[in-house]
């Protein structure tokens, strides 16, 4: 799933696969993107890392998460525990991407296999690495923020794809055995191929970002409408839930999860005489346990470092 081209479509099906999970118990409900780009500079300052939402670090000595929504929450995998997170910095998860260098990737990618790298190497990884303990493992599902986090992933991804219809249909680059991608390849676990994940709109999605253009309509074969159809239809399906009105995803903000997307995907800059840092380089040895790319990551982490110098300059320039 990682270092490879299912990374963005395999995600957004184990994300479509959590929220049906949850509306089996609650018809309504909708899983939120967490924006971390808001407080990038500041992650300690965001709402949804404190104790009125989901918590933050984990308390000293056994890291285990004690306030928020997941208070006291355990795991049984891979062995039985409370959750933990440990912040990269000891108290501090260190800055984030802010949203300006992820909008420099989106400009400058021009094919699916770039823009997978970049992201993944960059903005997505160092929140991997900056919430730590079990967020920076191959479990970190057990932590709902996860599924937040992939979900703003996700978003950006659709933000891109939405910038050339082309690539609403089509994919490009190579699995973790270096066999070509395409549309027709089939998601580990999931037995689906890639293409029926590239619509947020598509069959068993059904969903749009607010800020972000919708799709074109999806006209599926009539034979992929009647494979649908039947599983749709099946007396028990654990990966399919009833159709439900494509709906808008809201992201946190000051107030919570109420803020609209087209006002919270930039940086709230201001004057300040503290200039932004930039987000250390991320772990070498983690990347490497994820199959990811050292050499991306590098790269990710000039860009990041050329534009939060920019923005400073700019800051600098405004305040003289």
């Amino acid at each position: 799933i990682h270092g490879n081209e299912h990374f963005f479509a395999w995600h957004r099906r184990f994300l479509r696969h959590f929220e049906t999970l949850m509306q089996q118990i609650d018809p309504d409900v909708v899983l939120p993107y967490w924006n971390w780009g808001t407080f990038w500079n500041n992650p300690l300052a965001d709402p949804v890392l404190s104790a009125a939402y989901f918590g933050g670090n984990g308390r000293p000595g056994d890291n285990c998460v004690i306030e928020g929504a997941e208070e006291r929450w355990g795991r049984n995998y891979p062995s039985r525990n409370c959750l933990t997170r440990k912040f990269r910095y000891g108290t501090a998860t260190g800055a984030f991407w802010p949203m300006r260098a992820v909008r420099d990737v989106m400009n400058t990618a021009k094919t699916h296999a770039q823009f997978r790298s970049r992201i993944e190497n960059g903005a997505h990884g160092i929140v991997h690495l900056g919430l730590g303990g079990d967020f920076e493992t191959m479990w970190a599902p057990v932590d709902v923020l996860f599924f937040m986090h992939h979900a703003m992933i996700d978003k950006i991804w659709a933000e891109w794809q939405s910038r050339d219809q082309t690539r609403f249909h089509s994919v490009d680059g190579h699995d973790s055995a270096q066999q070509p991608i395409t549309a027709q390849t089939i998601m580990p676990f999931y037995g689906e191929d890639i293409g029926s994940a590239l619509l947020t709109n598509g069959p068993g999605y059904c969903y749009v970002y607010d800020d972000v253009p919708t799709p074109p309509a999806f006209r599926p074969r009539r034979e992929a409408r009647l494979a649908f159809n039947a599983m749709f239809n099946a007396t028990e399906s654990p990966l399919i839930a009833p159709s439900r009105p494509l709906h808008s995803a809201t992201v946190g903000s000051s107030d919570g999860f109420s803020g609209s997307a087209n006002i919270m995907l930039y940086d709230k800059d201001n004057l300040s005489d503290v200039d932004y840092e930039a987000p250390r380089s991320m772990d070498i040895g983690w990347l490497k346990s994820r199959h990811m790319d050292v050499g991306e990551a590098e790269r990710m982490q000039r860009l990041v470092d050329d534009v939060v110098a920019q923005m400073n300059a700019e800051r600098k320039q405004g305040r003289d």
